[in-house]
């Protein structure tokens, strides 16, 4: 019987000694599994056109082994009296091959089996007794979590209901858990079953909980260069706990996750000075401090095309303190609109090093600190850009991480169009050339998910506030509040939706925003079906008509900004997924200015290739309204990018 329930499916894809493939099994009289979840006990099963999937070879010689199979599966889950009736094959034979060098031969056939099964009654469970030969757990810690109530909540058999055997397996496997994850972790769980077929079943429990534990000291094996102080730091919340393999899990992911071991596991040792307490014992190997990463790349875009090379240096363990430093390189060479119709073309520049520490100032703060140089080209000019960030940012408990950054940024213009350095134009007096910008920049995060780095349900709130006029040519209060929402019904489908505004307000009298802070929507990571930043206020030069074929408006951005995005993402296979999306968004000029009349919609398919680089993303995205920044745009566009749009 426990053959039958642990992985006795075979699927076979070697068709030696059978010239058909099994396409349809049809049950009959079967009501208690889906035709799936009996399927997976068998040999037999269903080909898929798919060629990925598993293939089923029409084998006669499996029939009466399934037949028994069938049987001790009903057996397993509480019906006695089952039997298969009959199990009659329909072969179909295969087309003859037009070419091959042996005259009649065939291709696979079709093989059809239909199995009949006479199902009985079940035989349930009666009565279900819970003993505790060395005494009931929780008694001297006063936890309900292992109170006999409890304990029954854990117990996956059901009075009235049919005796299975996988149920009562994980009714064992769910006491454990419980008594384990209360602190005693020497628990034992022994199980008996009383059944008479056709009258009933008797289950008792056997539940001996053992010594209650707390977690006692916690010893580091194997650092190496890895200061021990600061992997002590992030598993401190540990020591006087109560055990659970749960929190030994943590302790070993919170010090995998400093990035800086190649492997680490733990021990548990019961503490020979203080009774009651288990000490644990990690033990680490260290990983290379050092890596580099090299590649080639390019992209793709209605309105801009670009080839580059990229280079990332990083050092996990600099100055032996655990600080990180980060060197992102990447040059390449750009061309506005495309290569094809070069209008603007330039190289692309951006050198970024970043140096990182957590507990510089707090043994939970992680301090960062980010100069960085670019070279770049944007519809109407090229700029180059030294810029300084430095930040501290916290979590506080698992849902809420706050930032707080230093920003300087030094910008200037060249090879700029003259549309853009008229004064009477949309911008005004924010276009500024060069300019300088000092801002500080809170920011806010609360993460409801299953995960922060690859959420499935859930929800993330966040918002940016960015207080620019600490210094320099500009002043304003730049905020950008979200919600993300997360669901997945079923592990091949996730819904996705993610709601965003934002708005600039200027004060004093330097009051604006710079041309390249503004909002901008349209491209692969906003509103597709628009071209990059496209969705946006434009300028014209003089004389020009929008529509007009050689009439070419150049972005400004604005400062009122409204986006929304839903996604349908199903999983094909382990790689691969599919999407489907609907996008809208709206950027107005004005301060606090929204157009619903001018709302931007669009939807699309797309394509997602997860690998071990990295996920590459392939949208199509067809608008679906005229608006007045649709004039002169195409209806529909292709965007290539890294990871899920949101």
């Amino acid at each position: 019987m426990l053959a039958v329930l642990v992985g006795c499916s075979s699927k076979l894809d070697d068709v030696r000694g059978s010239d058909a493939y099994i396409k349809d099994v049809q049950f009959v009289g079967v009501k208690r599994f889906k035709e799936d979840e009996l399927l997976g006990y068998l040999h037999m099963g269903e080909t898929s056109i798919l060629p990925w999937k598993d293939r089923y070879a029409f084998l006669p010689a499996n029939i009466p082994v399934d037949a028994k199979r069938i049987v001790e599966v009903y057996k397993a889950h509480g019906y006695y009296d089952a039997e298969v009736v009959s199990i009659t094959p329909t072969v179909k034979a295969g087309r003859v091959r037009l070419f091959t060098r042996t005259p009649g031969e065939r291709r696979p056939g079709k093989a059809t089996i239909k199995v009949v099964v006479r199902e009985g009654e079940p035989t349930v469970v009666k009565k279900i007794e819970l003993t505790f030969p060395a005494g009931r757990p929780g008694m001297d810690v006063g936890d309900p979590r292992v109170g006999e109530a409890a304990l029954r909540k854990r117990i996956a058999l059901e009075l009235e209901r049919a005796f299975e055997v996988p149920k009562l397996n994980r009714s064992v496997e769910q006491l454990l858990e419980t008594l384990r994850d209360a602190g005693y972790a020497e628990a034992e769980v022994r199980e008996a079953a009383e059944v008479t077929p056709g009258v009933g079943a008797v289950v008792r429990f056997e539940i001996r909980p053992g010594p209650y534990y707390k977690i006692g000291e916690i010893r580091f094996e194997g650092l190496g260069d890895v200061p021990e102080r600061y992997v002590a730091n992030e598993v401190d919340y540990a020591p006087g706990k109560t055990y659970s393999p749960k929190l030994v899990k943590k302790v070993e992911a919170a010090t995998y996750g400093l990035e800086v071991f190649d492997t680490v596991t733990i021990d548990e040792q019961p503490s020979k000075t203080k009774p009651g307490t288990i000490d644990l014992v990690v033990k680490a190997r260290p990983a290379k401090p050092q890596s580099i990463k090299l590649g080639a790349g390019f992209g793709l875009d209605p309105v801009r095309w670009e080839q580059r090379g990229s280079l990332l240096y990083t050092h996990k363990n600099l100055f032996k303190n655990l600080t990180r430093f980060d060197l992102r390189a990447r040059a390449g060479y750009a061309e506005l609109p495309s290569m094809f119709n070069p209008q603007e073309h330039g190289p692309i520049v951006k050198l970024e090093p970043t140096l990182r520490q957590k507990g510089l100032i707090e043994k939970r703060t992680v301090a960062s600190l980010s100069p960085a140089f670019e070279l770049g080209i944007w519809e109407g000019y090229q700029f180059y850009s030294p810029t300084m960030r430095a930040g501290l940012s916290r979590f506080f408990s698992r849902f809420v991480e706050a930032e707080l950054a230093y920003n300087f940024r030094f910008v200037d213009f060249f090879n700029v169009s003259p549309t853009l350095q008229g004064q009477d134009s949309i911008l005004g007096l924010d276009f500024r050339d060069p300019y300088t910008l000092s801002y500080l920049e809170p920011s806010l995060r609360i993460y409801l998910t299953d995960s922060v780095l690859r959420p499935q349900n859930g929800a993330i709130l966040g918002v940016v506030y960015d207080i620019m006029g600490l210094g320099g040519d500009f002043s304003a209060h730049r905020v950008r509040p979200s919600v993300r929402l997360y669901w997945t019904p079923h592990w091949r489908v996730t819904f996705a939706g993610r709601f965003e505004m934002g708005w600039i307000v200027p004060y004093g009298a330097k009051g604006g925003a710079p041309i390249d802070m503004r909002f901008y929507l349209g491209g692969a990571d906003t509103v597709r079906g628009w071209g990059l930043r496209r969705l946006s206020p434009q300028v014209f030069p003089d004389g020009c008509m929008p529509g007009e074929a050689d009439c070419r408006g150049i972005p400004v951005g604005g400062n009122t900004m409204i986006l929304a995005n839903i996604e349908a993402r199903v999983r094909a296979t382990k790689m691969l997924s599919f999407v489907a999306f609907a996008d809208g968004g709206d950027v107005r000029a004005g301060i606090n200015e929204f157009a619903l009349n001018q709302f931007n919609y669009s939807a699309g398919p797309g394509v997602r290739l997860d690998t071990p680089i990295g996920m590459f993303r392939l949208d199509v995205g067809f608008r679906l309204n005229e608006t007045e920044y649709a004039r002169g745009q195409k209806i529909w566009a292709v965007h290539f990018g890294l990871g899920e749009a949101f």
